[in-house]
């Protein structure tokens, strides 16, 4: 990745604690003592004041909203292998190798990787053995060429698998997304899904202030100069994926989901959920 993406690390922190006040499963076991410091920081100077308006999501719902709904997503496609693209200290493909029997698999930079793993050996001994031979936590650089022979290998026996990449495109040069984007396309199969959450302008346009409300909120938790560069509108988000062989992309509806994830009724952000599939090869059926 860029330089300068060593500071995405305290949002790792800051979303794990999130998800364990958010009350989601196996969340405790990568919850830090740094996430808890910038959680009630970060709230005591000034977050709290956007819970004060129902129009402006706070970080907590930012977090929240995004990372159910991404679960809801996974969880219809019934996948037997979960990836986490820049994983960092994300429970998703633990829950899904420890409760669903799928193979989890895990790639972030090589500092994330070892703070994951220390967390994973200080798991309960019962955690640890279910998840042996089930789930790996791998460094790996996402954005570079090479990472897809790596990604192909490891899906190349998956029948359902589903790649996520959940609060890292907004952190990634356009040419970095696409390398992604023709990675994954490259490894999923005719079978996978690709998941991700990304914004674009006419998305932020619709809740206003809002929207420069949470990007002055992620610049002081990551203490990053800019966050979110979205995409202009969903065209270009079909057009760039379409150009790095991934098709039959989908802004995911929330309502759709709301039966089986009734959390996200109270929730709401900016933020697109999008799915994609490899693109059929023009003529196919």
């Amino acid at each position: 990745m860029t330089r300068g993406h060593e500071r995405i690390g305290p949002t790792a922190h800051y979303t794990a604690y999130v998800w364990r006040a958010a009350g989601f499963e196996r969340a405790e076991l990568f919850s830090t003592w740094q996430g808890a410091a910038l959680y009630w920081g970060f709230f005591a100077a000034g977050e709290w004041a956007t819970r004060l308006s129902r129009g402006t999501p706070s970080m907590r719902v930012y977090l929240e909203y995004r990372h159910r709904l991404i679960d809801a997503v996974v969880a219809e496609h019934r996948p037997d292998v979960v990836v986490e693209l820049g994983a960092g200290l994300t429970r998703r493909a633990v829950v899904w190798a420890l409760d669903e029997h799928a193979m989890g698999l895990e790639y972030d930079l090589p500092d994330m990787v070892s703070r994951k793993r220390a967390a994973l050996a200080r798991a309960p001994d019962a955690v640890r053995r279910a998840l042996a031979g089930r789930h790996r936590v791998e460094a790996a650089n996402v954005v570079e060429p090479g990472f897809a022979a790596t990604l192909r290998e490891a899906l190349q026996d998956a029948e359902r698998p589903v790649v996520v990449a959940e609060g890292l495109l907004s952190y990634l040069a356009g040419s970095e997304r696409a390398q992604l984007y023709s990675s994954v396309a490259g490894a999923l199969g005719p079978n996978g899904l690709f998941v991700s959450d990304l914004h674009t302008r006419a998305g932020q346009a619709s809740v206003g202030i809002s929207a420069s409300v949470l990007r002055t909120a992620i610049r002081t938790v990551t203490r990053r100069r800019k966050a979110l560069d979205p995409y202009a509108d969903e065209a270009q988000v079909r057009r760039v994926m379409g150009h790095a062989g991934l098709g039959t992309v989908s802004f995911t509806e929330p309502s759709a989901y709301y039966d089986a994830a009734p959390k996200l009724r109270r929730l709401h952000s900016p933020t697109h959920i999008v799915t994609a599939r490899v693109a059929r090869a023009e003529g196919c059926r």
